[in-house]
């Protein structure tokens, strides 16, 4: 039972991690229509950054970093709408995709395609027989703290008034006087910058390498679409819930069976029609 609980816990820190990751893609999502692929690229960027300069200068060096990528991808989509030579949403998202792959080009060129760590938290403490890092535990409050931070903006703040309204309907919230395509370019920014911190937090836990941008973002959308496209909050503990499954099947199942359940985990939540139908269509939530 102790064990099951430190695979509970070690699962829970690293979902952490990818609620943080979940947690932007889903607010550019449900704000703009688009899926953000260069989620994982702001991650990796925001870390290198950070492993280049040190702590703790390197944090807001990294995050700053990954707000300003955010900016360009948040550029791109208004460039999109500004020329209305297409209303095809694909478009923008193979922009965001080549926004990665060039955030890859440049971290491989400029740092080489060895693994970057920041120190760990160190210590443990032991509850029973199991042992769990500070590390990880702080991994998980970050993710609280900027989740409850999020929740309060949109619920409060005139910007997350905004930002709600826009997801539910863009032109109903120009009507009103809402600055709908500045709300969206915010939510870029926005979203690249919790990515960012996302990325700090990988760094001093697991390493990240110049391909760790594609892999994040497979879990930022993996723990957005688990409960369905209902928001931050659903995205959040779907990420919590994804890193739980992978800690419980790694410990339980054989190495090549466990990589594989989180995906399976996906096709199946796919496959049962918890998804609407428009959901990649460019509708409302």
């Amino acid at each position: 039972m102790d064990a099951f609980l430190e695979f509970l816990a070690n699962g829970l820190f690293l979902g952490g991690i990818i609620a943080l990751l979940s947690l932007p893609l889903s607010v550019v999502w449900v704000t703009t229509d688009v899926i953000d692929v260069a989620t994982g690229g702001y991650a990796v960027a925001a870390a290198v950054v950070a492993t280049a300069i040190g702590l703790p200068l390197g944090a807001i060096a990294g995050v700053g970093t990954a707000v300003v990528l955010g900016a360009i991808m948040g550029t791109i989509f208004l460039g999109f709408h500004s020329l209305r030579t297409t209303k095809d949403a694909m478009l923008i998202v193979l922009s965001s995709f080549a926004v990665m792959i060039a955030v890859e080009a440049a971290v491989l060129t400029v740092f080489g395609t060895d693994s970057k760590f920041l120190p760990r938290i160190a210590g443990t403490w032991q509850v029973g027989h199991a042992v769990l890092p500070y590390q990880g535990a702080f991994n998980l409050a970050i993710a609280i703290l900027v989740m409850a931070g999020l929740a309060a903006m949109l619920r409060w703040s005139t910007l997350g008034l905004s930002m709600r309204a826009s997801a539910i309907s863009p032109t109903a919230a120009s009507l009103v006087g809402v600055a709908v395509r500045r709300t969206q370019f915010f939510a870029f920014v926005l979203g690249a910058g919790i990515s960012g911190l996302a990325g700090l937090l990988a760094v001093m836990t697991i390493g990240v390498t110049y391909f760790s941008a594609f892999p994040f973002t497979l879990l930022a959308f993996s723990g957005a679409v688990l409960l369905g496209r209902r928001g931050p909050i659903y995205a959040f503990v779907g990420g919590l819930l994804l890193g739980v499954v992978d800690a419980v099947s790694q410990a339980y199942l054989p190495s090549g069976w466990a990589a594989g359940v989180p995906s399976l985990l996906i096709i199946v939540v796919l496959a049962s029609g918890r998804l609407p139908a428009t959901a990649f269509g460019g509708a409302r939530p």
